[in-house]
């Protein structure tokens, strides 16, 4: 993980936020986003994850 981010929208105790986060692998970076902090996070782990595997499966898909 080379980033993880969290940033408000909104203020207040019932507060919005938005997750970023950028992951490497295999000398490839990739960026995430998400809003709720929780869920936020969870998501843009999965989104970047998703990018990662879905470039890999083409590449393998196309040898």
């Amino acid at each position: 993980m080379l980033l993880y981010s969290v940033n408000n929208i909104t203020s207040g105790t019932d507060a919005q936020g938005e997750v970023t986060m950028r992951l490497a692998h295999d000398g490839r970076v990739v960026n995430g986003q998400g809003a709720d902090i929780v869920i936020a996070s969870a998501k843009a782990y999965l989104h970047v994850l998703n990018k990662l595997h879905g470039k890999r499966e083409r590449a393998l898909l196309q040898v």
